[in-house]
């Protein structure tokens, strides 16, 4: 049994997870329940989860449910195409479900064994007409000897191809200062 929650006093933001697990790191199946709510006065979100994973390939299936607003379903698959101990690239997809839209996409992440991230993506919305396509970076500048202190530099962009916001960007940027007592 494997039981997770965390929380944030200061937005009411909290998550509650908990489920079994069976098999080892390198092939097992998951499955286990979950509770997740944006803040203090948000709603809350209940539902079901369940995961296979084989060295580094997976397929996993969540429903959740917001009382009174509806139902989300969401199937995910990620294809691991190149792992050494310098690297690892993932392929992801995923089709999300809901009353009122469909939502799928799919991407690739690049992680290093030096701390460094990229990931591009795009997002289709279809009964919006809705594209985007998304990309995130992660640059580790500076690791203490000790592994405890570490510091980040971030930058995200997307960029919308159809839909309300056609040709419109957005950027972000920002450092991560974190230290492992």
């Amino acid at each position: 049994m494997d039981c997770q929650a965390t929380g944030n006093p200061k937005t009411g933001e909290a998550t509650a997870r908990c489920g079994v697990m069976v098999g080892d790191d390198l092939a097992n199946a998951r499955a286990g329940v979950f509770a997740s709510t944006p803040g203090a006065v948000g709603p809350v979100t209940k539902g079901v989860y369940g995961a296979v994973n084989a060295n580094g390939h997976g397929l996993s299936l969540q429903h959740g449910h917001i009382e009174g607003v509806g139902s989300t379903t969401t199937a995910a698959a990620q294809a691991n195409l190149l792992h050494n101990q310098n690297t690892s690239l993932n392929a992801t997809g995923f089709h999300s479900h809901s009353r009122s839209h469909d939502q799928f996409g799919g991407g690739l992440n690049l992680q290093t064994g030096a701390g460094h991230q990229a990931s591009v993506g795009v997002t289709r919305v279809p009964q919006f007409d809705m594209t985007t396509i998304q990309t995130t970076g992660r640059a580790n500048l500076y690791t203490s000897p000790s592994g405890n202190l570490n510091l980040n530099a971030t930058g995200s962009a997307n960029h919308h191809l159809s839909g309300p916001r056609r040709g419109k960007s957005d950027f972000g940027t920002g450092l991560n200062l974190r230290y492992d007592f």
